[in-house]
C-alpha cells in the first residue's frame, strides 16, 4: 500500500552516498574505471528490476480481470450484447489504475546516479587554501587518509525508502557481492562511509543530470551542523538564503539535504552545488553565502567543511 498517500505526507527524495577511498597502490585512472563499471552495473540491474515489477504487474491485471470477468459471466451479471474480451481490457484497465493509486510500482526506479572525485590539489588562494584543508581535516575525522589514495563519492538519488530492499536485492542477490564489477572494486577500497539524506530544498537541474561534455565544473560541497536553533525554522532559513543566491551566482544546482534520522556519519547536513571551474567562481560563492545573513556566514561559511570535487560519472 502506499503509504506515503494514506499519510498525507510528501514522498522523499533521497540520497544514497558512498564515500570511498582507494588504497595507496592502486591509481585514480584505475579505481575510476572500477567504480564506473560498478555504477553502470547498477544502472543496468535497476532498470531491469523495475521492466520485471512492471511485467508482473501487467499480469497481475490481466490475471485478476479474467477471473472477474468469469465471476460476473457465472453470475449471468453480463448482457447478452456485452463483449467478453472489451469487458476485461476494461477490467484490467481500472485494475491498473487502482494499483497505480494504492501500490507501489509509481515509487520504484532510481532517479540517477553519478559518481565524484574529491580534489587532490589545494586551491592558491590563501583563503580557499584553509577551506580546503578544513575539508581535509573532516574527510580524517571521517576515517579516511587524505593523501594516501584518491577519495571518491557514490550518489544513487531515488524517491522513497523502499528502494533500500531493491538496491540491497540488486548489490547483494543479483550481482553478488565478490563477482563482477563489485568483486573487482572491494579489492581496491581501502575505507567507505554510508550515507542517507533526505532532499529539503533544490534549485536547478538534478544533481545527477547528464553534464556537457564541452564544458568545465566543479561540484561544491559544505558539510554542517544547525547548532541550536529548531530543525523547521532552520531549514526554512537555508532554503530561503539559497533561493536568492541562485539569482546572484550562475548555479547549474544547489541542493539542501538532511541526513535521513539515524543513517550515515558526519555533519547532518550538507549543500551541494554546481557552478562552473575556477577559484574566482568559487571565492565570488563563498562571498554570496557569507553575505547572505547569519546562517550563511557562521553556519556554513565559517563552521561548516568545504569539500571541492568533480564528476567523473
Amino acid at each position: 500500500m502506499d503509504v506515503y498517500r494514506a499519510l498525507n505526507i510528501d514522498m522523499p527524495q533521497l540520497l544514497f552516498t558512498v564515500m570511498h577511498q582507494s588504497g595507496p597502490a592502486i591509481s585514480d585512472e584505475d579505481f575510476t574505471h572500477t567504480v564506473t563499471a560498478l555504477q553502470m552495473d547498477i544502472r543496468r540491474q535497476a532498470q531491469e528490476v523495475g521492466e520485471e515489477l512492471h511485467l508482473w504487474l501487467r499480469q497481475q491485471y490481466a490475471q485478476q480481470a479474467g477471473e472477474t470477468l468469469q465471476k460476473l459471466q457465472r453470475l449471468s451479471l453480463l448482457s447478452e450484447h456485452a463483449n467478453p474480451q472489451q469487458v476485461q481490457e476494461i477490467l484490467a484497465r481500472d485494475y491498473q489504475r487502482l494499483g497505480m493509486r494504492v501500490g507501489t510500482a509509481s515509487l520504484l526506479g532510481m532517479q540517477g546516479s553519478a559518481e565524484e572525485t574529491f580534489s587532490e590539489e589545494v586551491p592558491a588562494d590563501p583563503d580557499l587554501a584553509r577551506r580546503f584543508a578544513g575539508g581535509r581535516e573532516y574527510f580524517a575525522s571521517l576515517g579516511f587518509k587524505p593523501s594516501q589514495g584518491v577519495i571518491h563519492e557514490a550518489w544513487l538519488l531515488f524517491r522513497g525508502s523502499i528502494h533500500y530492499d531493491i538496491m540491497e536485492h540488486v548489490v547483494r542477490d543479483r550481482m553478488g557481492i565478490y563477482k563482477g564489477s563489485h568483486g573487482e572494486h572491494i579489492q581496491n577500497v581501502a575505507r567507505t562511509s554510508f550515507g542517507t539524506y533526505n532532499l529539503v530544498y533544490q534549485v536547478g537541474e538534478s544533481l545527477t543530470a547528464d553534464l556537457a561534455r564541452d564544458a568545465a565544473y566543479q561540484e561544491v560541497t559544505f558539510a554542517f551542523s544547525k547548532g541550536p536553533i529548531q530543525y523547521s525554522p532552520f531549514r526554512q532559513e537555508v532554503s530561503t538564503m539559497l533561493e536568492q543566491i541562485a539569482e546572484q551566482v550562475y548555479l547549474l544546482h544547489v541542493s539542501f539535504w538532511q541526513r535521513k534520522l539515524g543513517l550515515g556519519t558526519g555533519k547532518e547536513f550538507v549543500l551541494r552545488l554546481r557552478l562552473p571551474a575556477g577559484e574566482e567562481t568559487l571565492r565570488g560563492l563563498i562571498s554570496t553565502i557569507a553575505g547572505s545573513g547569519r546562517v550563511g556566514k557562521e553556519i556554513i561559511v565559517k563552521r561548516g567543511k568545504l569539500l571541492l570535487g568533480t564528476r567523473v560519472l
